[in-house]
């Protein structure tokens, strides 16, 4: 290769003379003019290779195939058919010793009808899907980074904003405050100006009568002074006596101030204006191969059949401190067990999978129902409160709260928005912000518990004993109702989309078929099983939480 525009002759070049190439030899790996290319089409080692033009060869330079073998340095002649590598000649004795000379081929007949193989269409598949996905992720990501910007943006105007309604009040209690000094300032003010003008004119009249008395004395006869010490004596008398009148109940007065003791802790104790908090879900960002993709289309194509399913009891055991049906139990990737005691205790628990408990979490009100939105967050309903919770279970204090317009009872979570049955409004779809993304209109009066899958939504109505599966936009897809099930609650569902029941009244439990055609009991009464109202299917390790009886909770094996 000569340059980024032009191809030099391979063969002209070896011989010092330079030439722009016509062809491309993809065996050779090298270009051809128009006389080296009739020479390369005459010599019979070379006469069946495949010559391209240039122009063919551009768009596909950049393609690395390499032809020679990278342990030996030999050209790969040779395919091996049980291990599915191309090989070199001195690979067979060496790696392949075992390979029968069916196994080994050449690599002529291997690539025979190469651009119609499976292989090629695999890769071509897998490449579709990978795009596709990798679209997906940056659409995902993108949003990722949208919400982000919108959240930093939300938060610095909150600061502002609390700031300026901060200034604002503050303003306004000062000025009142300033006010009030101003009042009583010139209040008392007033009292002390007077009692000292007082007193300063009580001076000035003391002083005069000073100055009279000593010119009485140096010029007045003795009968003039007698009479006037006299009469001088009465008049002050009688001025001091009314100066001790006024000045006699007079106080000093010191003003200070108290400063509001809620202002004074925001000063001394508020160390932060707020605090920053980063709640992490996980990003669902998949990429698979085509190869996957069929392999989960196959397991979402209902190949296993009800009548196959059964169960074998891992654990049972009771909750702490319940006597009554436990209302929802979720098992988590790391096999922790949450428990939500809305009937019982009003708490929320944490169990492992021997069935010891580990903690109470935090809650502020009765939790109902929960699911998973991560490998650490998990949201909760507290039914009449009219308000859920998206918690993290390994950080309690980081949770969200959202609040509903009216009770609200089951709730579930799939790609990326949660679904939740609110009393008058039927199932409320909103995103992990609490942001309310439509509202799918069902009759949910006698609706408390509900889960999804992919794009279908199950949710079961105990005074009708139906259990219904629609589309996430609410079209209605079936309903199912047999005698076999009363008061049917709790419902979780497998990869097959066939659906796990709890019957309330008929002490059971059931799994119905993907289609909602058939059915099949599982456990019943003489397994235990009493007033039976949550459960969970781990799709993952194909165990089913069984809200076993009254304040107790089962682990059951799938087979």
């Amino acid at each position: 290769m000569a340059s980024k525009l032009n191809i030099s002759c391979g063969s002209c070049g070896y011989e010092d003379i330079s030439k722009i190439a016509k062809k491309w030899c993809t065996i050779c790996e090298e270009g051809f003019c128009g006389e080296c290319e009739n020479y390369h089409k005459s010599m019979k080692v070379s006469r069946g290779h495949k010559m391209i033009s240039i122009e063919n060869f551009r768009q596909i330079k950049n393609i690395s195939v390499n032809l020679n073998c990278e342990i030996h340095g030999k050209k790969l002649d040779l395919y091996c058919k049980k291990h599915d590598i191309a090989v070199c000649v001195v690979c067979i004795p060496s790696e392949h010793k075992s390979c029968s000379s069916s196994d080994v081929i050449s690599i002529d007949d291997a690539t025979k009808n190469a651009k119609q193989s499976s292989a090629l269409l695999d890769l071509e598949g897998t490449i579709s899907t990978t795009i596709d996905n990798v679209k997906l992720c940056i659409k995902d990501r993108e949003m990722a980074l949208k919400t982000v910007n919108e959240d930093e943006q939300t938060i610095r105007k909150t600061i502002t904003d609390t700031r300026k309604n901060l200034n604002k009040y503050l303003d306004e209690l000062e000025r009142k405050l300033l006010l009030d000094l101003k009042s009583k300032h010139e209040n008392y003010k007033f009292k002390v100006v007077k009692i000292l003008n007082q007193l300063k004119q009580m001076e000035k009249e003391v002083e005069k009568l000073k100055e009279q008395t000593l010119q009485m004395k140096r010029f007045a006869s003795d009968l003039q002074v007698f009479l006037g010490t006299r009469q001088l004596n009465q008049s002050l008398c009688k001025k001091i006596g009314s100066l001790k009148e006024e000045i006699r109940d007079n106080t000093n007065y010191n003003m200070e101030i108290e400063v509001n003791h809620v202002i004074s802790s925001l000063v001394n104790e508020v160390k932060q204006f707020g605090k920053i908090k980063v709640m992490e879900t996980m990003a669902n960002l998949q990429l698979k191969d085509a190869k996957i993709d069929q392999a989960q289309i196959q397991i979402h194509g209902y190949s296993q059949s009800i009548q196959n399913v059964n169960l074998k009891l891992k654990q049972k055991f009771d909750i702490k401190g319940s006597k009554q049906p436990i209302s929802g139990c979720i098992i988590l990737p790391d096999d922790r067990i949450i428990i939500a005691d809305y009937y019982g205790s009003g708490k929320l628990m944490e169990y492992n999978n021997d069935g010891q408990h580990i903690r109470d979490i935090t809650v502020s009100d009765k939790p109902h129902s929960l699911t998973i939105v991560d490998t650490e967050c998990i949201a909760v309903t507290y039914g009449q409160a009219k308000y859920l919770e998206i918690i993290n279970t390994k950080n309690t204090s980081e949770r969200k709260r959202v609040i509903c317009d009216a009770n609200c009872w089951g709730i579930s979570y799939q790609d990326h928005k949660l679904y939740v049955i609110v009393l008058f409004q039927g199932i409320v779809v909103m995103d992990l912000k609490g942001k309310t993304l439509n509202a799918i209109d069902i009759d949910v009066l006698n609706v408390y518990h509900i889960t999804t899958i992919s794009d279908r939504i199950y949710y079961t109505n105990r005074n009708s004993n139906t259990v219904h599966c629609c589309s996430t936009t609410g079209q209605e897809i079936w309903v199912f109702k047999d005698k076999s099930i009363v008061k049917p609650k709790g419902l979780s569902v497998d990869l097959n989309q066939n659906v796990f029941v709890v019957g309330q009244t008929s002490n059971n439990l059931i799994v119905i078929q993907h289609d909602g055609k058939d059915s099949k009991v599982l456990l019943t009464e003489r397994d235990g099983i009493k007033y039976p109202y949550g459960v969970n299917y781990n799709k993952q390790k194909k165990i089913v939480c069984l809200s076993y009886t009254d304040g107790s909770v089962a682990l059951y094996q799938v087979s």
